[in-house]
């Protein structure tokens, strides 16, 4: 909830919300559990846990109604809502079938012991189109592993590290260190300044703004500061 992300210093703003960011929220939800716990229930995770799915007030409530009425107080003895007197067993159980597979006759699916994805430092605003480009991982890729960008753009005053597929991260690093030139450098590579629009730069290169958009897999014309554009290469060849 937007509350409790705040508190957790979940940052939210500029077409980026900390919510969804995979690796800041898993955190805070963490901090949160933990936090809950103490706080609250003596270390107890099991309330901390339901608390989590309905809610520290629904459930506190139902503590004091239990232990007024001589019951321990403690999850197993409480009257929550059908979804959250169910949350604690389902997880309860996938962790002891994941300990135990073979003891509840599960085959679960092979998973390589290996990270599934890298983290991209990130210094200037990056947009998934171009770090899909740059990277060779799909755009769609890309969007899953950030959700939290909700514009689509990685701007370093929210977003500090751009998630990217484990295998194509080299790839991006290497290309993100290859300095692009501006406009009359010789070279067929543009860096998008403030103000600059797709048009005013397809007039300056002498080409069309489709053929913009077709070297760089855009859809539309909106550009931010700092994207990296590659020039189509007649644009070059008239020079």
């Amino acid at each position: 909830m937007p509350g409790t992300g705040d508190a957790l210093g979940l940052r939210r703003g500029n077409g980026y919300d900390g919510r969804l960011d995979v690796v800041a929220s898993t955190r805070a939800a963490l901090d949160y559990l933990e936090l809950q716990a103490d706080q609250w229930y003596d270390g107890d995770l099991e309330l901390s846990l339901a608390a989590y799915n309905a809610g520290a007030g629904t459930v506190n409530r139902s503590r004091r109604n239990a232990i007024a009425q001589g019951h321990a107080g403690d999850y197993w003895s409480l009257s929550l809502p059908r979804e959250t007197m169910n949350y604690v067993p389902k997880l309860k159980a996938i962790a002891a079938i994941i300990n135990d597979p073979d003891q509840y006759q599960v085959a679960l699916p092979e998973i390589e012991d290996a990270p599934a994805f890298a983290k991209i430092p990130v210094d200037r605003p990056l947009a998934l189109d171009e770090a899909a480009r740059l990277s060779g991982a799909s755009r769609g890729e890309l969007a899953e592993l950030n959700p939290a960008l909700r514009n689509g753009t990685a701007n370093p005053g929210q977003a500090r590290v751009l998630l990217v597929p484990a295998d194509r991260a080299d790839t991006l690093m290497a290309r993100l260190e290859t300095p692009a030139s501006p406009v009359g450098s010789g070279e067929a590579r543009y860096v998008v300044q403030q103000g600059d629009s797709l048009s005013a730069i397809a007039s300056r290169e002498g080409v069309s703004v489709a053929q913009i958009r077709q070297a760089n897999g855009l859809n539309g014309d909106i550009l931010q500061p700092g994207q990296v554009l590659d020039l189509p290469r007649q644009s070059l060849a008239s020079r």
